[in-house]
């Protein structure tokens, strides 16, 4: 049995799922629109230019969730997956869940846990991992509670995995979209890409890794 290595976002996704998921809170009153598109361009302009506050972002996100129960997170992550799945699950997504029905799967995403979670549930994946948030008295804090899942800390993340598992990274299938992910890419040497960037297109076709156009 071999082990896949899913990310989430743009990858097993057609999509970015905290970008419709802040959408969705602009939707449900939680943060003003106006609020949203200020900082979020900001976000996006730093993340282009690979030079992002991960951790800046990320609590800007929880910033509408302060005080919210992890019971309420989870009903509210219902909702939005049950909203947005025509959105940001397609074909190729199933599809390559499907190469690997009898195979060990595991999602892998920068993204904040709860919203991982929320698709590994949808996807009938039991092993995942996301950006952790801090809970106090079971209630959202707003600051995050560990290392984001997010470039070398995706590595460290599933290489801390792979020694309680007792597994060789190094034989993992790993998908992913990104340059970010090129800490896990190089560790994985099966790794396959999906519709990359230009920077991890470049290095894909250098190094004659498997390329997946989503159309």
């Amino acid at each position: 049995m071999k082990t896949v290595i899913y990310d989430l976002d743009d990858t097993l996704l057609a999509g970015d799922s905290e970008f419709r998921w802040a959408e969705f809170t602009i939707k449900k009153g939680f943060i003003s629109k106006d609020l949203y598109l200020e900082k979020i361009n900001e976000f996006e302009i730093d993340y282009r230019a690979r030079n992002m506050d991960f951790e800046a972002y990320c609590k800007f996100l929880l910033n509408p969730l302060i005080g919210k129960s992890s019971e309420e997170i989870s009903l509210l992550v219902d909702e939005f997956i049950n909203e947005y799945k025509e959105v940001l699950i397609d074909a190729l997504s199933y599809d390559l869940l499907e190469r690997h029905k009898n195979d060990r799967k595991i999602i892998a995403s920068g993204s904040l846990n709860f919203i991982v979670k929320g698709f590994s549930k949808f996807f009938s994946i039991d092993t995942f991992f996301g950006t952790p948030l801090e809970l106090k008295n079971n209630e959202v804090t707003g600051n995050l509670d560990g290392v984001p899942t997010f470039a070398e800390g995706k590595l460290s993340t599933m290489q801390k995995w792979s020694e309680e598992n007792n597994y060789q990274l190094n034989e993992a299938i790993f998908y992913t979209d990104s340059i970010n992910d090129l800490p896990l890419v190089k560790a994985c040497k099966h790794s396959i890409i999906i519709s990359p960037d230009k920077e991890l297109e470049k290095y894909a076709k250098e190094n004659s890794l498997e390329i997946i156009y989503r159309r």
